[in-house]
């Protein structure tokens, strides 16, 4: 399947993370006893990664994978605050146009070879040219140079607040230069998985298993304190298996059994798997944000903004959050696309459009809208994320409750981000969830989505461009705000809810809890 921008940025949507902390688990690193060097964790992710080149394909279980073997200039701490990563030291000159980077010395790839500031600068133009976040970024970017083989710069047009943030986000991670001349849309194959982390890949049976292994030329930052995907990185397990299972049955019931010692199952689980003695459940910083995307293009039932307003008017979204897991441990009822953890990004905004809920008034509009009592409304989801296809399901009821037909095409993950942009009019609704631990809007695919839905406007490109030009937190939130009101206002998307996410997995693994996705530090004690 060709991989265009557009696509690239809804299968981003799909880069999921989530949930606060939680009380279920043992506490820190410390009351866990002495780190354990050697042994394998086993892993069960949902899909095979299918690449492991994250601007390609930067979907969830390739940033699971590809964050244990790849680094970026910035990487997010526990408290989702940007801290160095690759850099050393940075400046930013008094006009806030030039930032300059001096990397960390003695940094190599997993093929041995240093660090340089050309690496950096050809991984970066590639994040411009085939990430949406990039190539949000790109208009306010001028150059992007190395000076010399330590330092990178980045020189801009007009000042742009949240650079940093952007930096340490998805599609920057940094990758030999060499291995990115003249690569297809696809992207890289295994042979140029190589990347600064603490894990390498060791081996992939596609469709079965992915083996990473100890990269023993690492060199960790020294920052013990930092948590989240920053700071030091131990590499105590000799490797990490991650095995593919899609089915969920298969997933608890090897979690059960001791097959895996690691997984993230859906949220109608939690309940279940809390109460097993023979298991730690433990809730992980950050959420996701539940959402209903409606198709703007010409020939969807919601290119008119009545049907959009019926549709959120529809939605019963307490009973829906109910239906799909909605655990109190789990489910925060809230509009916003920010998680209330990612304090500089949590709004209200909005939250009176969010709490309303009419169905005659919504059978009222959508006739008005020219979608009668007995018109079909086309829903494309997948399984391969259990609430997406019972979401559709129950909009397919509450739908049929004011007389509409809903035709529901589910497909794997791939086939259904490939299905939603072959024909930008040929569906009406689809779902996902969103990463809500970001905190920049370029990053955010409710506030960036408009090339797939159609929802792209004049008055959220200004509010874009407001942020971008805040020179202060304060001035920077207030935007926040009226980004969400926005959202609310065109209902580009339609969030049900926030989700915690949360693990489930063998009381043997310990110093784990910060992100759900990292697995340095972690170790397994003795059986």
């Amino acid at each position: 399947m060709k991989r265009t921008p557009l696509l690239a940025a809804l299968a981003a949507a799909g880069a999921l993370l989530a949930g606060c902390m939680g009380a279920t688990a043992t506490g820190g690193a410390a009351a866990d006893g002495p780190p354990v060097r050697g042994g394998n964790l086993t892993v069960a992710v949902p899909t095979d990664p299918q690449s492991l080149d994250m601007v390609a394909n930067p979907g969830q279980v390739t940033a699971q994978i590809g964050n244990m073997m790849y680094e970026k200039l910035f990487e997010v701490d526990q408290g989702f605050v940007a801290r160095p990563m690759l850099v050393d030291t940075f400046t930013t000159s008094p006009d806030r146009l030039t930032y300059t980077f001096k990397l960390r010395q003695g940094v190599t790839f997993q093929d041995g070879n240093p660090l340089t500031g050309n690496d950096v600068v050809v991984s970066l133009q590639r994040w411009q040219k085939s990430h949406r976040t990039g190539q949000l970024v790109t208009p306010d970017i001028d150059t992007i140079t190395a000076p010399d083989a330590a330092t990178v710069s980045i020189h801009l047009k007009r000042p742009r607040y949240p650079l940093v943030d952007e930096l340490a986000g998805a599609g920057t991670e940094i990758y030999e230069a060499k291995n990115l001349t003249g690569l297809p849309a696809t992207g890289f194959g295994q042979d140029k998985a190589i990347g600064t982390g603490p894990y390498k890949l060791k081996s992939w049976d596609i469709g079965q298993q992915l083996v990473l292994e100890r990269y023993d030329g690492y060199k960790s930052r020294t920052e013990e304190n930092w948590g989240g995907q920053a700071g030091a990185k131990h590499a105590y397990l000799d490797t990490i298996t991650y095995k593919i299972v899609g089915d969920q049955d298969a997933l608890i019931s090897g979690l059960q059994t001791g097959q895996w010692d690691h997984a993230m199952p859906a949220n109608d689980q939690y309940e279940t798997l809390k109460a097993n003695p023979n298991l730690v459940v433990h809730n992980l910083p950050g959420g996701n944000e539940n959402v209903i995307i409606p198709n703007f293009n010409p020939g969807s039932k919601f290119a008119d903004p009545r049907a959009r307003q019926a549709l959120n008017l529809l939605l019963d979204k307490p009973a829906i959050n109910a239906a799909t897991g909605g655990s109190k441990d789990l489910t925060i009822e809230t509009g916003a696309f920010a998680s209330p953890d990612n304090k500089a990004s949590y709004s209200a905004a909005g939250d009176d459009v969010y709490r309303q809920h009419d169905p005659e008034k919504a059978r009222q509009l959508l006739a008005e809208a020219g979608v009668p009592a007995g018109s079909t409304v086309h829903i494309v989801t997948t399984n391969s994320y259990p609430e997406f296809g019972k979401w559709a399901v129950l909009i397919q009821d509450e739908l049929s409750k004011i007389g509409l037909t809903a035709k529901i095409d589910t497909y794997d993950f791939a086939t259904m981000l490939g299905t939603l942009t072959k024909d930008p009019g040929g569906w009406d609704i689809t779902t996902l969830f969103f990463d809500s631990s970001l905190s920049s809007p370029a990053q955010m695919p409710a506030l960036t989505l408009g090339t797939l839905n159609g929802s792209s406007s004049p008055e959220m490109d200004g509010l874009l461009t407001e942020f971008n030009a805040a020179t202060t937190p304060e001035q920077a939130k207030a935007v926040i705000d009226k980004l969400q009101a926005y959202t609310w206002k065109q209902l580009s998307v339609i969030t049900l809810s926030q989700s915690k996410l949360y693990a489930a997995y063998t009381p043997r693994l310990k110093g784990y809890g910060d992100f759900y996705r990292i697995f340095w530090n972690s170790w397994l004690a003795a059986a």
